[in-house]
């Protein structure tokens, strides 16, 4: 392979999971451009659909994730959207294998005010140590006008997990409604941390 070739397709060994959220699906938000993004860059990437999104059950969200359409090892990167996060968490956390790294967006593992509903999800708590030995590039990106997960509970999270932070201004809970459909900022960081 030549050096060209690789400059072009710069992700062309990683493979991407990205785990949407709460009352989301695959086709929501900024997940489809940066699925075609990343495969313009030789990615593989998988944004699985997860099941009753309207009324999550932890139990069958880590049961999708089980069921990735390839092994995931040191090539494989993680990208979680709020309950996402945790949710990608919990299954690294299980699985034991070394990932490339991961990326909380509007990341959460305690309980929100704001979504007693999910509470279920962050009743087990995280293996923070063995998190970080996972994965080498851990990355959180954090807006500082969510209204919907705590900004305190993403960098608490960020801090445990010794995670580099990114602070996007006023960019809410980083949805569709509130202009994100694509997330240069994102990209970016993938592409500096990953290629």
């Amino acid at each position: 392979m030549t050096d060209t070739h690789s400059a072009l397709l710069p992700l062309k060994n990683k493979k991407f999971v990205i785990v949407h959220g709460y009352t989301a699906s695959p086709e929501k938000n900024w997940f489809p451009w940066l699925k075609s993004e990343l495969e313009a860059l030789g990615a593989f990437v998988y944004v699985p659909t997860m099941p009753d999104s309207l009324s999550p059950e932890p139990e069958k969200w880590q049961q999708k994730l089980q069921n990735l359409p390839f092994d995931i090892d040191e090539n494989t990167v993680f990208i979680g959207h709020s309950l996402g996060c945790v949710t990608a968490l919990q299954f690294i956390a299980s699985q034991k294998q070394s990932v490339a790294g991961y990326i909380l967006v509007s990341g959460f593992d305690d309980e929100q005010q704001t979504l007693p509903e999910l509470r279920s999800h962050t009743v087990n708590p995280l293996n923070y140590a063995s998190l970080i030995d996972i994965a080498d590039k851990r990355i959180s990106v954090i807006s500082t006008n969510d209204e919907i997960v705590s900004p305190q509970s993403s960098k608490a999270l960020a801090k445990a997990l010794k995670t580099q932070v990114i602070v996007e201004e006023n960019a809410g809970h980083f949805l569709d409604r509130e202009g994100y459909t694509t997330f240069p900022t994102l990209l970016g960081v993938i592409k500096h941390q990953f290629s």
